[in-house]
């Protein structure tokens, strides 16, 4: 195990993000909801969402995509109890990879019209496609496996850890 990002890199990286979400909404008086997908999202989302000095509605939905380091079908297993139509969204993850996961949560949120949608990332990966939405990303690593920071390995552990290491 190595660590590839310090949790003092982290934390200035989180703030940023926070600070430039903001600074495009304003004079904006139309509402932003920090869409948060769990679990792995919950360190960097209260982190980033905590850097936002604009007010913004938090909810968060649970999206299953992998299976013991393998990415599967993708299942919502909880939904948003907070309405987005005529909203800007900003869904918020730890890690994008392939873009399978993303691009399920963004069809399945379109047909609730919000005015927007974009995406915050923790993490993207060197080979990750470019989304057709705005994204903002704090890292981008090489193809490895990472923990921490909210990642888990494979059964569940490490989500804790304060900075990001690859097996």
């Amino acid at each position: 195990m190595r660590e590839l990002i310090t949790a003092e890199d982290i934390n200035i990286q989180t703030k940023i993000l926070g600070k430039r979400i903001s600074d495009n909404h304003r004079d904006d008086k139309t509402p932003v909801v920090m869409v948060g997908l769990l679990n792995g999202c919950y360190a960097f989302y209260s982190d980033v969402v905590r850097a936002m000095p604009i007010v913004v509605e938090c909810d968060f939905m649970r999206v299953k995509s992998y299976a013991k380091r393998k990415q599967g079908d993708i299942q919502i297993t909880k939904d948003l109890e907070t309405p987005i139509k005529g909203k800007h969204v900003y869904i918020v993850d730890d890690i994008y990879d392939t873009g399978n996961t993303m691009a399920a949560v963004i069809e399945y949120l379109e047909v609730k019209h919000p005015a927007s949608i974009s995406i915050v990332s923790l993490i993207t990966r060197e080979t990750s496609p470019v989304p057709t939405q705005k994204l903002y990303k704090a890292f981008t690593i090489k193809d490895e496996w990472v923990i921490g920071y909210g990642m888990d390995d494979e059964n569940g552990h490490n989500r804790n850890l304060r900075s990001i290491w690859a097996l």
